[in-house]
């Protein structure tokens, strides 16, 4: 195998995902029409898609689209940021300036206070609002995640327990405590 071109392109998480949902709905209507043996999937191939898709689906990505990227691209043209800033910007939707700090490199030297809040203005009309993401969530836990949010819930109730149990191991050992005082024989 050989590496034609080393990195083509930078991918937004929502772009990550419509290729992994092409490629799950094009493994599926292969296994569908081949017989077993020739539609074989690796399966740490198989593992690793279905994480990704699992990770993405729970993200803000879901509820972005195509038309939202290229205007958040375009507005933010004037900023002259790189293209990894921008790919960080859509993937990450800051919300206050210092997250811009930790995404746009330099960021106090290129920018002044009021281009930041300028961005974040942007970032804002032309990404979806978390409400959407909210209500994406939602619908995930109405289609058939139920599952792997009642394992979530359990594993939050395992952590609870532990923490509850550490902090009564701790009050027990705390009167479990003996302090060893030198007698004064000497004041008799």
């Amino acid at each position: 195998m050989q590496v034609l071109n080393v990195q083509e392109a930078l991918l937004t998480n929502y772009e990550v995902l419509l290729v992994l949902q092409e490629e799950d709905a094009r493994h599926k209507d292969i296994q569908a029409t081949a017989s077993r043996h020739h539609a074989r999937y690796p399966e740490n191939v198989t593992t690793l898609k279905f994480e990704a898709l699992q990770y993405l689906n729970n993200t803000s990505c879901t509820s972005q689209d195509g038309a939202q990227l290229s205007g958040l691209k375009e507005r933010l043209r004037e900023y002259e940021l790189t293209k990894a800033e921008i790919l960080q910007i859509a993937n990450l939707r800051p919300k206050a300036p210092v997250e811009l700090y930790l995404i746009i490199e330099e960021c106090g030297d290129r920018f002044q206070a009021e281009d930041l809040d300028a961005m974040l203005e942007i970032v804002a009309s032309e990404l979806p609002r978390e409400e959407m993401l909210e209500m994406c969530e939602e619908q995930v836990m109405v289609n058939g995640d139920a599952e792997m949010a009642a394992a979530v819930d359990e594993e939050e109730q395992e952590y609870d327990e532990d923490e509850d149990m550490a902090e009564d191991d701790e009050l027990v050992h705390a009167n479990d405590r003996v302090v060893d005082e030198p007698a004064d024989e000497g004041d008799d």
